[in-house]
């Protein structure tokens, strides 16, 4: 999937496209097909990685460090976006712009953020994967729920525990007004529950900007080509005027 419009700044420049809890990195294959620099890497405890002793984001962004190349576009969706949010602060050198989809600093400043998370953990530990999976596909569009499908199909309930864990855990606040690299908050008009706190990143990082589109949670299923536009204009604005990307 390619959109339409310019796309030659995204094209050349290095980038890390973080997925969240319960996905993969190949969940962004789409997304990312005509990017040759683009890294997809699996979190811990996802895909092909191996879970890690500690659940917590701090720790995922420590395990992704490396990859981080500089003057790279950090891309990172719901979980990864916290895990985005911890790279802008761990490699603050290498990571030129920040986008962070439906993300939030954290989940510890409601108690409906709190209770979500401890309620999805609980019901892992009771009932079917499968169940669980249907239920999260409830209200879905036809292309998240067979993506949501596919991905959890790869999980257990370890694996999606930690995650779970990991982001109710987080706190992302303290960093906000300290993030110094160009930032795009980027959220669903369908899905509610993460517009205060992406509003809260939007006012707090400095000069971020914030873009709400149609879709829900899952805006690379819902509005693939909305998203990859988005994500594009962005990172053209960030390097006009800078030269080639990469080459800073």
């Amino acid at each position: 999937m390619v959109a339409d419009g310019d796309q030659s700044a995204l094209t050349r420049c290095n980038s890390v496209w973080i997925h969240g809890a319960g996905l993969a990195g190949d969940t962004w294959d789409a997304m990312t097909v005509d990017l040759p620099l683009a890294q997809k890497p699996d979190l811990p405890g996802h895909g092909d990685a191996p879970l890690v002793d500690q659940r917590r984001v701090e720790t995922y962004a420590k395990v992704l460090a490396d990859q981080i190349q500089a003057n790279t576009v950090v891309i990172g969706h719901s979980l990864g976006g916290m895990v985005a949010l911890e790279l802008a602060m761990r490699a603050k050198d290498r990571v030129a712009a920040l986008i962070l989809v439906e993300a939030v600093p954290t989940v510890r400043d409601r108690l409906s953020g709190r209770l979500s998370a401890t309620i999805s953990a609980a019901l892992f530990k009771a009932i079917p994967l499968s169940w669980f999976t249907w239920l999260s596909g409830v209200g879905q569009t036809e292309a998240t729920r067979t993506e949501l499908c596919r991905q959890m199909a790869r999980m257990d309930p370890p694996r999606i525990i930690a995650a779970l864990d990991a982001a109710a855990s987080y706190d992302g606040r303290p960093h906000l007004p300290l993030v110094a690299v160009p930032t795009l908050i980027i959220v669903g008009r369908k899905n509610k529950a993460t517009h205060r706190g992406s509003k809260l990143m939007a006012d707090t990082i400095p000069g971020a900007q914030m873009v709400t589109m149609g879709g829900g949670h899952m805006l690379h299923n819902d509005n693939p080509e909305g998203l990859r536009q988005a994500i594009a204009d962005f990172v053209g604005s960030v390097w006009a005027g800078r030269g080639e990307p990469g080459q800073q």
